[in-house]
């Protein structure tokens, strides 16, 4: 069981919104660090539909915070004493939009950074996989995919990539040698990956409502765990990998012990289909986020709602620093500007009184 901690106080914090790219806040007596920042990046895409930003990812370290949305490039932002700061955007396609067909952007799907390595992350778009060197800000290798690009895990060593497609395939990356060095088909719809900490088991969320539990890199299904009654869209390990959590469209969260694959705690207080979920780095607190405007942070195994958030637009993306009381989110833009006809994609860092 998780340890019991004292409750932060979450009440005590406020919004500031600026003009740029960064919304600086400043530390009032009580608070270790700048608590809430709002990131205002602009998108200049064609302003229908309304854009979001997909995705979102610390690194290792937890000082660096990945963004890929419609635009065609990542932003980076770091952390520093004084607020989050954009130092460099990852541009993945020079051609610009009006060379492109009309109201198609170069979208980036999903970005997740090495699990050792603070400086290199992979990204997927609708053009492929690609691998990044963020100190150099160049791609160091491509990898094309006719298919629709869904999530990506590393393994634990970083030397493997797992991507999973829209028409439910699975490819196993050698990063090492920069190719695909196994495509798996699945029979039913399949969703989000998480690995072991060992590199042994790989979980995947499927379309009936069950989540997988296959050995790696065989993918040989060793059993189906009967958590939802529809899509399991989310599926994670926490950081010391005893437990992981599967969240699906019936607007659950379930917390799983590994060694037993029992549930520990369903989260039954979200109240329309989940989109993402995130462990914190001490495994205290779990965030859901989905098709509701607020996001809600419950302790882990209690299910005691700790905070809710309110959004002025849907959540997408949630995830935890690694290391600090950080929860960086992500929804819609904001709507376009009739004027010059672009969208403010919208992403957060929430931080409690610690």
């Amino acid at each position: 069981m998780v340890a019991d901690i004292s409750q932060p106080n979450f009440s005590d914090f406020r919004q500031d919104q600026h003009a740029g790219h960064v919304a600086q806040v400043t530390a009032r007596p009580g608070f270790q660090s700048p608590f809430l920042y709002v990131l205002k990046s602009l998108c200049n895409i064609p302003p229908s539909p309304i854009l979001q930003v997909n995705t979102l990812d610390w690194n290792c370290t937890g000082d660096c915070l990945g963004t890929g949305s419609a635009d065609p490039s990542l932003l980076l932002y770091k952390l520093h004493p004084n607020g989050l700061i954009q130092t460099s955007s990852l541009a993945n396609d020079k051609v610009p939009y009006s060379k492109k067909l009309p109201g198609v952007a170069h979208s980036n799907f999903f970005l997740v950074w090495h699990p050792s390595d603070p400086d290199r992350l992979v990204s997927l778009d609708e053009e492929g996989i690609r691998f990044w060197d963020t100190r150099s800000a160049k791609i160091t290798a491509t990898l094309p995919v006719a298919k629709k690009l869904l999530y990506a895990v590393w393994t634990p060593n970083g030397n493997e990539v797992v991507v999973t497609t829209s028409s439910n395939v699975n490819m196993i990356i050698d990063v090492r040698k920069e190719a695909i060095a196994k495509s798996l088909s699945n029979s039913v719809e399949v969703n989000q990956a998480a690995i072991s900490p060992d590199g042994r088991f790989v979980l995947q969320g499927l379309g009936n409502g069950h989540i997988a539990v296959c050995d790696y890199p065989s993918f040989h299904r060793k059993t189906s765990l009967a958590g939802h009654m529809e899509r399991v869209i989310s599926c994670k390990f926490d950081p010391s990998g005893r437990y992981f959590l599967s969240g699906s469209h019936d607007s659950t969260v379930t917390v799983w012990d590994f060694d037993t694959l029992m549930p520990v705690k369903n989260h039954y207080n979200y109240d329309s289909a989940i989109n993402d979920a995130s462990f914190s780095h001490d495994s205290q607190y779990l965030a859901l986020g989905g098709e509701e405007y607020t996001i809600k942070i419950n302790h882990t195994v209690t299910g005691e709602l700790a905070h809710k958030i309110t959004c002025s637009w849907l959540p997408v993306a949630l995830s935890w620093n690694p290391k600090h009381m950080l929860l960086g989110y992500s929804g819609e833009s904001f709507p376009p500007d009739r004027e010059n006809k672009s969208g403010m994609a919208n992403v957060n860092v929430f931080a409690p009184k610690l």
